[in-house]
């Protein structure tokens, strides 16, 4: 089974560093801040089912975790138990230095901070939940919007919403969702929730390709096969803007 990861792992080079921990008494006794090595050693994964605070105890929404993760202002403290287990993550505001040293490594480290508008996307060829083949260069002509994503990522749920009222509102617009999980996984998924993408399962190779370490993940891909737009995160209102914008120029 694939390894989730919620986050770039720029995360893993934060902690060297902390301030000296401090004691916060509504964590569990047992857990203990994890270092660099540790979390580097044990191959520590951070995802939306640790518990999150913020440094007075108060719990906050699973749903924030990638945005608190990549965002300069805020510093997270991994906890973990005695089996080099992270289960619980306490962000406090950063200091002037933190936050400058955050944003460069965030620099060297984000898929997205090396991307050039403009770069061709690779073509893959795969077959839909419903058997249908998709070969990505036989849509040239068209533009196409990729969705990277998976069944247990709550981000990626709550905003399947907004990405069904973008393909209502651009009908001539492919739009494709890319996901490791199994197909039957997705059919399960879908009887439950609307999500109106042509959906590739079980497809390790073209998010390797594509080199996506978060979820969800969006690329438009414009008519000429060029990548213009790569985002983490809910950027669906700024997607909109882009797909209208490259109609009415094309």
């Amino acid at each position: 089974m694939k390894t989730i990861k919620l986050i770039p792992i720029v995360f893993l080079l934060l902690q060297t560093f902390l301030v000296p921990a401090q004691e916060y008494t509504f964590l569990s006794k047992d857990l203990h801040l994890m270092t660099d090595k540790e979390m580097i050693d044990n191959q520590v994964q951070i995802t939306n089912t640790i518990d999150l605070f913020d440094i007075h105890g108060n719990a906050i929404e699973p749903s924030q975790l990638n945005a608190l993760m990549v965002s300069k202002n805020f510093f997270p403290l991994v906890y973990g138990n005695q089996k080099h287990e992270a289960k619980a993550i306490v962000f406090r505001a950063t200091t002037k230095k933190e936050k400058k040293k955050k944003i460069a490594q965030m620099q060297l480290t984000d898929p997205n901070a090396d991307f050039i508008s403009g770069e061709f996307a690779k073509d893959f060829t795969a077959m839909d939940v419903d058997g249908n083949k998709i070969t990505l260069s036989k849509l040239k002509g068209k533009i196409v919007v990729l969705n990277f994503w998976f069944t247990q990522c709550k981000p990626c749920i709550d905003e399947i919403p907004k990405l069904n009222k973008l393909v209502k509102k651009y009908k001539d617009v492919a739009f494709i969702s890319i996901t490791f999980n199994k197909k039957e996984v997705v059919k399960k998924f879908l009887k439950n929730h609307t999500f109106n993408y042509k959906h590739i399962t079980e497809n390790d190779p073209i998010i390797d390709d594509y080199q996506v370490s978060a979820f969800p993940t969006h690329l438009i891909i414009d008519q000429k096969g060029e990548i213009i737009f790569r985002k983490i995160g809910d950027f669906i209102a700024e997607m909109d803007v882009k797909i209208g914008l490259l109609l009415k120029v094309n």
